[in-house]
């Protein structure tokens, strides 16, 4: 089925003069031209056009294709927060944005699910997400978008050994990775288990390969990362023996057939729900954003937020350093199920474009997710 892009004349004629003179140049000219109307946010962040929800999705996938930047599914709580007894719900909608200053439209194509906090990553050609969340429990489906035509299509690849969810997932030599995760959120067990499965294109009677095991407790709600031959695994939170939290600081790296992951400088502090897949930059850096160090103690209605400060990883030196600072509108209805934003993110997917770092969503405060999008020029990283 096409994408479907609603427009009215209305939203239209305000940006007739400005299409005019993106008419007229070259792509980096453009490039340009969108970057100085973006809207600054601070620390050196721009916002986007927010989701067309009033209240936002957090667990949901976001990744360029066919030129385009889609996102889909995710969870949010529609009518009440936790702590005024609000239920999660989940949808099967995508969303598409053709341009840094466009608005998001709707695809009139849906995920065969209503689904959340899959692992999700993405090639050049494809994106991937694997296993997750929905009313009915867990999944072990996977599926691969695709555009064809200028149609989205959505197809099934060979499923999971396990239903998983909260798991992160990555793309490297032209096999998805998949690590960590929950195979029974009731339970408190953090999954070390890593598969891929051989995603290139024409690859026959494909099936997952049992990948060398997570180091320590396992994790989940970690991200990953890939520079296309070596994955990463970073951050994220397991249990101890006596079943207490364990939040993570920790950063791992897999080259493709290697048979053990190598264990890599901590992270200062910890990050759990970072934004996922993280990028590497030029093959060099890493950079994490988003998630948070220390579970609240406090009531729910009254949660901060989340990590502001984003780390950068130089891989060739094996150390850590502070990078920028994420924005952070302070919400004005303590009770509302979603924020305007922008804020401190966690379970936001984030996705390199246009030669920007992008986060799309995600949950701001104990169950309350923002519609808000904010991004960062990778030159500022």
């Amino acid at each position: 089925m096409p994408l479907v892009f609603r427009s009215t004349l209305a939203r239209t004629l305000p940006c007739f003069a400005f299409t005019l003179i993106m008419s007229a140049l070259s792509k980096p000219e453009i490039a340009a031209a969108e970057s100085a109307a973006l809207k600054p946010c601070g620390g050196g962040f721009f916002q986007l056009a927010s989701l067309p929800d009033p209240v936002g999705y957090a667990g949901n996938f976001a990744a360029p294709l066919g030129g385009r930047l889609l996102t889909g599914g995710g969870s949010q709580f529609p009518d009440k927060p936790l702590w005024l007894d609000g239920q999660k719900t989940y949808t099967d909608r995508i969303f598409a944005l053709a341009s840094l200053t466009g608005e998001w439209q709707e695809s009139a194509t849906r995920l065969p699910l209503k689904m959340a906090h899959f692992a999700a990553a993405a090639s050049d050609r494809a994106i991937y997400l694997a296993g997750g969340m929905g009313a009915e429990g867990l999944f072990k489906q996977v599926f691969a978008l695709t555009e064809k035509n200028q149609q989205l299509e959505v197809r099934a690849l060979p499923e999971l050994p396990r239903a998983v969810a909260y798991g992160a997932a990555a793309v490297a030599n032209g096999r998805l990775y998949v690590a960590g995760g929950q195979h029974d959120p009731a339970v408190k067990v953090a999954s070390k288990e890593v598969w891929s499965l051989d995603v290139q294109a024409g690859a026959a009677g494909a099936a997952w390969r049992r990948e060398p095991d997570l180091p320590g407790i396992g994790a989940f709600v970690g991200a990953m990362a890939s520079d296309g031959r070596t994955v990463y695994f970073i951050g994220g939170v397991g249990f101890d023996a006596a079943g207490k939290a364990v939040q993570s600081k920790k950063i791992y790296r897999l080259a493709v057939g290697a048979t053990e992951w190598e264990t890599l400088p901590d992270m200062s502090e910890p990050r759990v729900g970072p934004v996922t897949p993280c990028p590497v930059i030029e093959g060099k850096r890493i950079v994490v954003m988003g998630g948070y160090a220390s579970i609240f103690p406090g009531e729910r209605r009254d949660h901060p937020g989340f990590s502001a400060q984003t780390f950068i990883y130089d891989i060739a030196q094996g150390a850590w350093s502070a990078g920028p600072v994420l924005p952070h509108v302070k919400p004005t209805n303590k009770d509302a199920t979603g924020d305007v934003g922008p804020a401190p993110m966690v379970a936001a997917p984030g996705a390199v474009w246009q030669d920007y770092f992008i986060a799309v969503g995600g949950e701001v405060r104990a169950s309350v997710r923002t519609p808000s999008v904010v991004a960062i020029p990778l030159r500022a990283l």
